[in-house]
């Protein structure tokens, strides 16, 4: 796994997000075109333990793909090839999240390439190999995004969005994992309005007990659709 080339640089978040909302205005592509690729967002809290799975999914396909890692400030591991995109902390719950999955977003956006984006924690694996997954999110016109309008998702509107003009009416609840495409993206990183479907080619919450099974099954896994 190699980490995106757009994670490293000193700009603030405030310089980041401005830097990744710029759009190109001439539409026609440079005369060798652009190969899109996928960007893989990974919101950890240290170790991505199922690394050696991703590493088979990953094999072979260099330049259709690109990583970027978010840690916790206290991850006091190994070093990794997987490059952070920043250190910064993030908790279920708090708005700091959001400032994490937006930096993530960011930094992908910096690589013009970049046509899809990810979102994954470390229990997140791939159920659908490389090609096929590949070509299922390059060719979709949809992005994947988690909201459900429901009762028990209202009952978790509190004051705290109403104060951020975001009403009852406006509440949805979901998922913060996403696949989108980098129309929404840019839309995510852009707003300033309320800041200032689920994708089913990826499995969550496995734990790193399971990789070893996982790795058994990952020839048959990955070998679907290709």
């Amino acid at each position: 796994m190699e980490s995106g080339s757009g994670a490293m640089h000193n700009m603030t978040d405030e310089e980041l997000l401005w830097r990744a909302s710029m759009v190109p205005r001439i539409k026609s592509t440079p005369k060798h075109g652009i190969v899109p690729k996928v960007a893989f967002l990974f919101l950890v809290r240290g170790d991505v333990p199922l690394r050696p799975l991703w590493d088979k999914f990953f094999d072979g396909h260099e330049g259709l793909y690109s990583i970027y890692v978010h840690t916790s400030p206290d991850y006091t591991g190994s070093p990794t090839p997987l490059s952070p995109a920043v250190s910064s902390r993030a908790s279920w719950g708090n708005i700091n999240l959001m400032d994490a999955e937006r930096r993530l977003l960011g930094n992908a956006l910096l690589d013009v390439a970049n046509a899809r984006f990810a979102l994954l924690s470390e229990s997140c694996i791939p159920i659908l190999g490389f090609p096929a997954l590949y070509a299922y999110l390059t060719g979709s016109n949809t992005s994947f995004v988690d909201s459900f309008d429901r009762r028990d998702g209202r009952a978790r509107h509190r004051e705290f969005f109403a104060e951020r003009n975001i009403s009852l009416a406006q509440w949805r609840k979901g998922a913060q994992w996403f696949e989108m495409d980098r129309a929404l993206a840019l839309e995510v990183v852009s707003d300033e309005t309320y800041y200032g479907p689920v994708c089913a080619v990826f499995a969550r919450k496995f734990k790193p007990e399971a990789l070893d099974a996982l790795l058994e099954l990952a020839p048959k896994l990955f070998a679907s659709g290709n």
